[in-house]
Parts: C-alpha cells; structure tokens; sequence
C-alpha cells in the first residue's frame, strides 16, 4: 500500500509539471521582443527604398527621354542661324502661365476648342485639368497650326506641377523650327528654366542664348526673365 501511494504521488506531480507549464509559460525575454520590433522596421524601410527606387527610376526615364529632345535642340541651335530674323510681335511678358495665356496679342481660338479651353483652366491655377484638356486636343489635332502653342501652353501646366523633364520636351516640341510667334521667347525662356531644374545647366545656358539670336524683339518682361534663370543656372561663371 505504502509503495502504491508513493507511485501515485509521483504519477501525480509528474502530471502537475506540465500541466504548471501550460498554464504559465515563461515570460518572453524582452531582448527577443526588441529584436523582433527592430526586423519589422527594418523590413518597413526596405520596402520604403524599394518604393523610392521605383520613383527615381521612372523619374530618370523621363528625364532621359527629355535629355533625347533637348540634343535635337542642341543639333538645330548649332545648325545655320538666320540672316535676317523676323520681327516678333511679343505681347507684355507673362510673369505666371495665367499671365501668359492671356497676354494681348496672342491669337484667340475659336471659342470652345481644346486649346481654348485649356488657356482658359490655366488662367484659372486649375494646371492638372489643363494638362489634361490640352493633352487630348494635342493627340486629336496633330496636323494643326496652333499645335506649337497648345504644346507651350501644356509646357506651362507641367512647369506648374514640377515635371521638368515632360516640360522640357513640351517646350522643345513648341520650339521646333523656331515659330515667329508671340509665346516663343517665353518659350524659350521656360525652357532654359526646365533644363536647368533638370541639373542640365550648360543646356539652360545655351538655350537662353539663343533668346536674342532667334527672338531680338523679345520684350522687356522676357529678357528680364530670362536674366533671373540665368542667375540661377550660373551662366557665365
């Protein structure tokens, strides 16, 4: 009987061990609790970079496809330059694209048109829906002779938002076959200040030079600007 109840008392603390154990597990060690919150934040900020990453390398695709345009420009302000140029009629120099788009003398568009309607989203600071409108007369009008401006105007828009590089190449586009028209020296002058927002400053300068080259009746508002961007890009040191 003796050697009985010593069994079953030690069957029965056996049991009660475990049983302690799964009712109470030990605590969990705080270092371990450190280690794992600091691997989470790691794994936040690895997936943070990789988002990054994908931003400046869609970032430096764009900018790569503008630097594209711009060494077409390069090409054509190094070809022959023009005995005789024509005489601009600028309109006041635009300090904004509100300004811009309606500075007297710019030619009006038939009421209720794309490029119309696009000015008019500019001049009201709405540039994204300006973007857009002018985005969607441009592809349905490709042939048309107001296709420089509508480009210069979305140029504009996209200034507005900070997208240098689409900017750039909306004002290259523009400034193909350099126009005698009464946006081109701004024109000119924005996209001096594209390229030089890029890092191209050597570009930014050799555009700005070409300002009284191509446009000598530049009004007085443009040249000013033009002077500030050059200021910034650091022509001439």
């Amino acid at each position: 009987m003796t050697l009985l109840r010593n069994a079953l008392i030690g069957l029965g603390l056996a049991l009660a061990i475990p049983a302690m154990s799964a009712a109470a597990p030990p605590a969990e060690d705080p270092r371990d609790v450190r280690i794992r919150e600091l691997s989470d934040r790691v794994s936040d900020l690895e997936k943070a970079i990789k988002d990054l990453n994908a931003q400046v390398e869609s970032a430096a695709r764009n900018a790569d496809l503008a630097r594209g345009d711009i060494k077409v420009l390069q090409d054509r302000m190094a070809g022959s330059q023009p005995t005789s140029p024509a005489p601009v009629p600028v309109a006041a120099g635009p300090a904004t694209a509100a300004t811009a788009a309606a500075a007297p003398g710019s030619p009006a568009a038939p009421a209720g048109d794309g490029l119309t309607l696009g000015r008019q989203q500019l001049q009201g600071g709405d540039a994204r829906t300006a973007e857009a409108t002018l985005t969607t007369w441009l592809a349905s009008a490709p042939g048309d002779p107001k296709a420089g401006e509508g480009a210069y105007l979305r140029g504009r828009a996209r200034s507005q938002q900070s997208a240098w590089a689409d900017a750039a190449a909306d004002y290259i586009s523009a400034l193909k076959g350099w126009p005698t028209t009464w946006w081109a020296p701004d024109a000119v002058v924005e996209l001096a200040r594209a390229l030089g927002r890029l890092g191209k400053t050597a570009e930014s300068c050799q555009a700005l030079d070409t300002l009284t080259v191509r446009y000598p009746a530049a009004s007085e508002g443009a040249r000013t600007r033009a002077a500030a961007v050059s200021a910034q890009s650091r022509c001439g040191t």
